[in-house]
């Protein structure tokens, strides 16, 4: 069995963090996201869309740029 890092990217316009992460939180008890998973073995990367039907739910990434920056 594999190992894999999830990942998902959103903005939310709050004001604090904590009122972004409760926003976050209702949105994802809500809907279907769009994640990227990484194989920790391979770091292989791909995106995987919960509303698309298979075989175009998984794409694979080229070029991963995450979205927070330092």
């Amino acid at each position: 069995m594999a190992n894999f890092k999830v990942s998902f990217e959103i903005e939310v316009e709050a004001s604090s963090p904590l009122e972004a992460a409760q926003t976050a939180q209702s949105w994802m008890r809500e809907d279907d996201w769009q994640f990227y998973v990484q194989n920790r073995d391979t770091k292989e990367v791909f995106s995987v869309d919960l509303q698309e039907e298979l075989p175009d739910a998984v794409i694979p990434v080229e070029k991963y740029e995450p979205f927070i920056e330092q």
